[in-house]
């Protein structure tokens, strides 16, 4: 069983810096467009999912933080797309805490592999630094590398933490 990367995950091109969605409907149309825009999936299987999946309330990776994800056939690898949203909205997730930060993501169906790559996410934008980085970028660029990367945080000390078996940056 090999682990997954953000980087098996993400591309910049599915990466919204500053995304503009009035409510959670259009918000999963944008991120299945994103999602779709360097796949070989139509977007329109990536909404289904995701859609299919809406009532489902999110999972709060942190505050303002979520994280929506669906299976689906057809995928032969898990993808996910990241943006921070110019305004937040209220996704339904505990105690209403309105999200600012949303990542989504659609597995294979049937397959371990959306289980490793939900915990990857979460872990990942579980990161204060991380998050921080995201919310301060309008580069999509600049975000992906904060996503898949320690190298844009190499003036800080770290340390090998090897319970997850990556390098952290201490902020």
């Amino acid at each position: 069983m090999t682990a997954i990367s953000m980087a098996d995950l993400l591309t910049p091109a599915r990466i919204v810096p500053q995304l503009r969605a009035a409510n959670r409907h259009e918000l999963i149309r944008k991120l299945a467009s994103s999602m779709a825009a360097d796949t070989a999936m139509p977007e329109g299987r990536f909404y289904a999912a995701l859609a299919g999946a809406a009532d489902i309330p999110p999972l709060m990776v942190r505050g303002g933080v979520s994280l929506l994800h669906a299976t689906t056939d057809g995928l032969v690898s898990p993808v996910a797309a990241i943006a921070r949203l110019q305004s937040s909205l209220d996704l339904g997730g505990p105690e209403r805490c309105c999200t600012d930060v949303v990542a989504a993501l659609v597995s294979p169906t049937h397959t371990y592999d959306h289980l490793r790559a939900l915990a990857c996410l979460a872990r990942r934008l579980r990161r204060l630094d991380v998050v921080a980085h995201i919310r301060a970028s309008k580069c999509r660029d600049a975000i992906y590398l904060a996503l898949t990367s320690d190298e844009w945080c190499a003036s800080q000390p770290t340390s090998r933490r090897p319970a997850v078996g990556h390098w952290r940056c201490h902020i």
